[in-house]
């Protein structure tokens, strides 16, 4: 018999399935995804051990393996997931890659700053005073501030990433995440 301070199984199970249909949907309205995608990361996420084959994934997320297995690829092209085999076993693992939530968030910055481009090619064919041009202008400076923060922001990720352990430690105190 559990205390009213210690949940159950079931209410732990409950609880992390009703935590990955939020981030089912989070994903759904920020990327675009199909609901089994974001399900999977959730899965992937918590999942012990860390790499699972399709079969347990397919049946945390209650997912046809036909369906994910295109959703496993579609995640390993967006690097996002690996698949990784282990010596004297046939099956094939996947997990999340290490460097994952950096390396979209990379991706989708570089694919912004890269309008700065076009920008710079409309400064050129847009002269001030010509209509459109203080709109361009604008888009301009906006592309161009994003670019020169991004680096920045990096490098101060790549040292929060891998720096001292107390730091995390002190995060996810300051975040309200026990260890």
């Amino acid at each position: 018999m559990s205390s009213d301070s210690d949940p159950g199984p079931d209410a732990v199970q409950a609880d992390v399935a009703a935590w990955m249909e939020r981030v089912t949907a989070w994903f759904m309205q920020q990327a675009g995804w199909p609901p089994i995608m974001g399900r999977t990361m959730a899965w992937l996420m918590v999942s012990d051990p860390p790499e699972q084959t399709a079969a347990q994934i397919a049946e945390a997320v209650r997912a046809s393996r036909a369906s994910l297995t295109t959703t496993l690829r579609l995640l390993t092209e967006a690097r996002m997931v690996q698949a990784v085999t282990r010596a004297g076993e046939r099956a094939t693992y996947y997990r999340i890659t290490e460097d994952a939530w950096s390396g979209v968030l990379k991706r989708r910055l570089a694919s912004l700053t890269s309008f700065l481009d076009i920008t710079s090619e409309g400064l050129r064919l847009f002269p001030d005073g010509a209509p459109g041009a203080a709109r361009m202008r604008e888009a301009h400076r906006m592309f161009a501030w994003l670019n020169s923060e991004a680096e920045p922001m990096w490098k101060r990720w790549d040292a929060v990433n891998h720096g001292d352990p107390q730091d995390d430690r002190d995060d996810r105190k300051e975040n309200g995440m026990s260890s």
